[in-house]
């Protein structure tokens, strides 16, 4: 038989504090959520906003947390904001898993219409936590990724990260290169997502395309995600692009399954090239958007833009048709 030992309701409300204290400390402001559940709360980091919900559970005999997560709510969050996080607090607010809502939509694609409750269980074996809910899934990227919840902040110009190889060679991480492409005022952006976005944007339109940016598709006013990049031509989408510097591939996985339905001609996920293995496992039983996924790094990314930037400079030049009382030159 398994038996808990529950706490009572105010050591219980005070660990969930504790838990929004230590978000707190991350300079990001929080407010209930009512609307959503006694247990939901916004998050607000300049820009970003984030819905969380807690949930607790005491440990068992059997080393194992049971959780109870409505199924109205659950629903209600994930289309409300792609930003959500579910936070499963594993009886004390050292051990917390901060999963996106995102993670457990895919977990949860099995799960029967009418159901009113979700009952997902995790277990502590040697360690080791897993999510147990149509299958086992290892938490361990989840734990305690209070930084998941947080605003991306660019760095200061002297604490500029070069990786050395030889003692004149050295390699500028990609980053670092589009960090200095925002404090040159290059980009108009504060951070990596932004930046990239706009990059994709400048190729996109040098490429002819109509583009537009964290927008729903055309026509589409009751999509359910904004996607960070669309190229069009004319009214059909050309391609689809979800910027994934931080956060879940899997949320960025769904909002392209579904454009794609829309008749995109190709989606792609643009990453850091350190996800690569977890974009190969998420898309590895999912041949209805595998086959029309391309990924591709921040480094060649922004290999196309230096290099679209340096040509469409000069060619723009090309373009020019008017008169003139003498002969214009260029040399």
């Amino acid at each position: 038989m398994k038996t808990t030992k529950r706490k009572d309701k105010d050591v219980i409300n005070n660990i969930r504090d504790n838990v929004l204290q230590k978000i707190k400390d991350l300079d990001i402001e929080i407010s209930n959520a009512n609307e959503f559940g006694n247990t939901t709360y916004f998050l607000k980091d300049k820009d970003n906003q984030t819905i969380i919900d807690l949930a607790y559970a005491s440990l068992n005999s059997r080393n194992e947390y049971f959780y109870g997560i409505e199924t109205k709510q659950f629903d209600t969050i994930y289309s409300q904001n792609r930003n959500s996080f579910q936070i499963f607090i594993c009886e004390n607010e050292n051990t917390i898993f901060i999963v996106p809502l995102s993670v457990l939509i895919e977990i949860l694609k099995d799960k029967s219409d009418n159901t009113e409750q979700f009952k997902p269980v995790i277990k502590n074996r040697n360690g080791i936590y897993t999510l147990r809910f149509f299958g086992n899934y290892e938490l361990t990227e989840y734990f305690n990724r209070f930084d998941l919840l947080k605003q991306e902040e660019l760095p200061q110009k002297s604490k500029k990260e070069k990786i050395k190889i030889e003692t004149e060679i050295e390699i500028i991480p990609a980053y670092q290169k589009i960090y200095d492409l925002i404090s040159e005022d290059k980009l108009s952006a504060n951070s990596t997502h932004g930046a990239v976005i706009q990059m994709l944007k400048h190729i996109g339109e040098w490429y002819g395309f109509k583009v537009f940016t964290e927008a729903r598709p055309l026509h589409y006013d009751d999509f359910p995600y904004q996607i960070d990049c669309l190229w069009y031509k004319d009214d059909d989408i050309y391609l689809a692009i979800e910027v994934c510097d931080k956060g879940s591939i899997e949320k960025d996985k769904d909002a392209l399954k579904q454009v794609k339905t829309l008749g995109a001609r190709k989606v792609i996920i643009v990453t850091d090239i350190s996800k690569m293995q977890r974009i190969r496992k998420l898309f590895m039983y999912n041949g209805e958007i595998k086959s029309w996924t391309e990924v591709w790094s921040f480094d060649r990314i922004l290999k196309l833009y230096e290099t679209g930037r340096d040509f469409y400079k000069d060619f723009s030049k090309f373009r020019r048709s008017k008169w003139n009382e003498n002969i214009l030159e260029y040399l």
